[in-house]
């Protein structure tokens, strides 16, 4: 195991020893989760989670950020975000305990031929100064660029990872990541990006490898970490989620689903 993977289970463990173990069968989890993470693990991660502790979820879908506001503002006791937390976050006590993490894929519809871009390729079908497909190898057909927007953690960590100093422009913009993607199935030419977790529900969406790395390999740059947030020391029925999180059962969902647990 490395260093930092022995660090963050130290500091998993700290967090789920510090408090005693029993908790009412009665207790609810009031949760705010980003939209990405609720797509990728789906609603039956949380039939799981009750049937292995006896406690409910009460899960409000937001993006990121939102679900990271509601946690400081008390409108919830855990967030589940594919952000980092802001020095301002820190300093109020917020915590990020970092769960999984899943690749972010640049994708098109199947009937595009290409399956390698380049980063410089990549930069420039997201800035609009690649119009047509073929230009990058494809068919004769004009690109649309779909994304999220901007306030999704995809859209935040695509910018930051990918796009160096190119602007994204936008033929259409999807309220949630999993919309974009079914756009992207829909409309010929489409391009967008999302995480990997949700674009293998679609079967007519196809993933890039980028500068011939396929997504998920040891070397593949581009990834988001998804990361339960909690306000200062867990306790009760938020300490029991993170018990769970660290339980085998809950990696081997993580790893059904094509996330990769950051605690093996």
């Amino acid at each position: 195991m490395s260093p930092r993977r022995k660090g963050l289970f130290a500091l998993l463990i700290a967090l789920s020893l510090a408090l005693p173990h029993a908790v009412s069968a009665q207790g609810t989890v009031n949760a705010s989760c980003s939209s990405q993470i609720a797509e990728a693990f789906g609603r039956t991660v949380l039939d799981d989670f009750k049937q292995t502790t006896g406690l409910n979820v009460t899960l409000h879908v937001f993006s990121s950020q939102v679900s990271v506001n509601r946690l400081k503002n008390g409108f919830c006791e855990l967030a589940a975000s594919a952000l980092k937390l802001s020095a301002d976050d820190r300093k109020l006590g917020l915590v990020a305990i970092p769960i999984c993490k899943d690749p972010m894929v640049v994708i098109a519809c199947k009937e595009i031929t290409v399956s390698d871009l380049s980063l410089t390729q990549v930069r420039r079908l997201f800035s609009g100064h690649i119009t047509n497909w073929k230009e990058a190898g494809g068919p004769d057909l004009p690109v649309r660029i779909i994304t999220p927007v901007k306030e999704t953690a995809a859209y935040v960590n695509f910018v930051r990872q990918a796009m160096g100093a190119s602007q994204v422009k936008f033929d259409y913009q999807a309220a949630r990541s999993s919309s974009a993607v079914e756009a992207v199935s829909h409309i010929p030419g489409a391009i967008s990006f999302a995480t990997r977790s949700v674009v293998t529900k679609f079967n007519n969406v196809k993933m890039f490898t980028i500068d011939g790395l396929e997504p998920g390999s040891k070397e593949y740059p581009y990834m988001q970490t998804f990361s339960l947030v909690t306000r200062g020391q867990p306790s009760g029925v938020v300490r029991e989620v993170l018990n769970y999180s660290l339980s085998k059962k809950a990696r081997e969902n993580m790893k059904r689903r094509g996330l990769t647990p950051l605690i093996d």
